[in-house]
């Protein structure tokens, strides 16, 4: 009857049943529809046809797909088993009282056992007197935020404009490289090395193939609190680095990291918005979105590409690295995860589905190809037309 009862909700269809959703029966009813779909393929292949599902036309280079050469995962976009989570997760009971902490409790017990000190790491910042003055010092109050980024997310009621999801991006993003290894026995460090040489080695191929010189200036849109600015910055100890966000609180925790650590003295921290950043036309030589792209609607990540243009230098480099759609990781994730997952990040229906190669093509740029650079995630690099 649970069953049903997610099906009717997810098709839009009148309740036949005065009892709540269970999350296990969510689960539940995902797993049994994964089931069908992968034996409705199988049937297909059999019979010589091929099950018709929503496609994009950027093709990822060097790509092994799954089985099926799926381009996104069933739990995104318009298929039924999307529609199913995604009534889950409207559930406003199930998600404030089931997912939000269970997606909490996946990211701290991953960090935690691997040895990121979560809970120590974020009293400490918490406390600091420091990261308050930096919050003081870098935050613009003339910044307008976009209604998307109001929203909550990350399981933080106001999302990324608070404290909480500034002194926990650390720990939190250490628990996310952990995750991209799961059979490696390999320390948090060692994952987040992995993790940005596997981006920063993309991108220096492609500035050396494509644009042939060292950049000058460099903007990591979206830094957060500052790491991947930082593994960017090594990578081209040449640069000027900018790192830009629109969370003062995240840039307050960054500019404190920053404090004595070499190179910092390249690193500039700005409040603001990547699809309004206020810099010169043609003035920078690399625009660079970390895992950025998935937080964001459609038209907002065509809006970071617009600006990103508009600031490029002719033959300068954009690039992003974000979870793959196509990764057989992302695709075959147990019904309990992608449920979690998706329940912390509004625009995964979004990001699954849009074709970033099309979108960059059409935003100018040329030379735009996508490098599967780990197990679950892909960075996609663009020249802008000369």
């Amino acid at each position: 009857e649970a069953h049903g009862q997610a099906l009717r909700d997810a098709r839009g269809r009148p309740s036949t049943s005065s009892r709540p959703v269970t999350m296990t029966a969510v689960i539940s009813f995902a797993t049994s529809t994964r089931a069908t779909l992968g034996a409705d393929v199988a049937a297909s292949r059999r019979s010589g046809q091929r099950v018709a599902r929503r496609s994009v036309i950027g093709e990822a280079s060097g790509s092994a797909g799954t089985a099926d050469d799926k381009v996104k995962p069933d739990w995104a976009g318009d298929d039924l088993l999307s529609k199913v989570v995604d009534a889950a997760i409207s559930n406003k009971v199930l998600y404030e009282g089931i997912m939000k902490p269970m997606a909490r409790r996946t990211l701290i017990n991953t960090a935690e056992k691997n040895g990121v000190a979560w809970r120590d790491i974020a009293e400490e910042l918490g406390n600091e007197p420091a990261v308050k003055q930096a919050l003081a010092e870098i935050e613009n109050k003339s910044v307008e935020y976009p209604e998307y980024y109001l929203q909550p997310f990350h399981a933080y009621a106001e999302g990324n404009l608070c404290w909480q999801a500034a002194v926990e991006a650390e720990p939190a993003t250490y628990s996310m490289a952990l995750r991209v290894w799961p059979k490696d026995r390999i320390t948090a460090d060692a994952a987040q090395k992995r993790l940005r040489d596997s981006y920063t080695g993309a991108l220096r191929a492609h500035v050396d193939e494509y644009y042939g010189k060292e950049p000058d200036t460099i903007v990591d849109v979206g830094c957060s609190v500052g790491i991947s600015t930082r593994y960017i910055s090594d990578a081209f100890p040449n640069s000027k680095m900018v790192g830009l966000d629109l969370s003062p609180y995240m840039l307050a925790v960054a500019k404190h990291r920053d404090v004595g650590e070499p190179g910092s003295e390249r690193r500039t921290w700005v409040h603001g918005k990547g699809e309004d950043t206020k810099m010169a036309d043609n003035s920078v030589d690399i625009v660079s979105l970390a895992f950025v792209i998935h937080e964001c609607p459609e038209y907002a990540t065509r809006a970071l590409m617009t600006e990103a243009a508009r600031i490029l230098k002719p033959g300068g480099v954009f690039v992003m690295t974000d979870n793959n759609p196509k990764s057989p990781v992302i695709q075959n994730l147990p019904p309990a995860l992608f449920t979690l997952m998706k329940s912390t990040e509004p625009h995964s229906n979004e990001y699954y589905t849009i074709d970033i190669e099309e979108m960059l093509r059409e935003c100018g740029f040329e030379h735009v190809h996508t490098e599967n650079t780990d197990p679950r995630h892909r960075t996609v690099l663009g020249s802008l037309k000369k």
